[in-house]
């Protein structure tokens, strides 16, 4: 009985969750955007770009975009080709908007670059609903997250156009798939032997979150040649590869 029991309500656990940090958000209150984020270490000017590390080390995002739509494109399964399209199309418009937005850091550009990572953060945490839970759950759970997804970043750029800014609905878009795709992985068996893929994208994404918030540090470590922001995007590519691989995987599956 105590078995059934786990197994029945294990289908719970990931609403129960999200509830639990939307009322912790509501009690906490409005997040602002700090504006010491857009002052990054490395500004200098090359080739007549400002801010050229920054700027050219979206460059990578572009080839994931590529290739991960190349393995997309071989799935059978329709609406997994969907959200794969969706997470490497993401990749393709991070290139775009983080670049722009690194041309000329501010919070009007910075709505092009959390855009992307909305889209490739949720179609992500959708494809592995869909994989894992149910079918039809994760490709509803793709166009309704995406479409929240892409809400919460304007009402942020709204909140702060009227000096109250807010980014506590981007803030949940951004970590709370980071959160539930492990314990996805910890409830539900996968059809598909990919956990090296996942294990391996979480350890990057956790040293370019480091990467980001040492900027300056490993800037001037390293002789003031190349920051911790650069490295960030440049790690962050290296799990956009992990994510492609993913995909090699599910291009066997009948």
């Amino acid at each position: 009985m105590y078995l059934l029991h786990i197994k029945i309500n294990k289908h719970y656990t990931l609403p129960g969750l999200a509830l639990l940090v939307i009322v912790g958000l509501l009690i906490y209150g409005p997040i602002p955007q700090d504006p010491s984020y857009h002052q990054f270490a490395d500004n200098r000017t090359m080739f007549g770009i400002p801010n050229f590390l920054n700027v050219i080390t979206n460059l990578p995002f572009a080839v994931i975009g590529l290739l991960g739509l190349n393995m997309v494109n071989s799935i059978p399964e329709k609406r997994l080709k969907i959200i794969g399209t969706a997470i490497f199309i993401g990749f393709l418009l991070l290139t775009a908007g983080s670049g722009y937005y690194h041309l000329q850091p501010s919070n009007q550009s910075l709505v092009y670059d959390r855009i992307p990572i909305s889209i490739i953060l949720i179609s992500m945490f959708s494809f592995i609903i869909y994989d894992l839970v149910h079918q039809q759950k994760g490709y509803w759970a793709f166009f309704i997250l995406n479409a929240v997804g892409v809400l919460s970043v304007i009402y942020w750029t709204r909140t702060e156009l009227v000096g109250k800014g807010d980014l506590r609905p981007y803030a949940m878009v951004q970590f709370f798939p980071l959160v539930a795709i492990p314990l996805l992985l910890g409830l539900y068996k996968s059809p598909n032997n990919y956990t090296k893929q996942i294990v391996c994208m979480f350890l990057v994404f956790g040293f370019a979150k480091l990467a980001e918030t040492y900027d300056k540090e490993i800037y001037q470590l390293l002789g003031n040649t190349i920051s911790g922001h650069s490295f960030k995007h440049l790690l962050m590519a290296v799990a956009g590869y992990e994510i492609a691989m993913l995909f090699r995987i599910l291009k066997k599956r009948e």
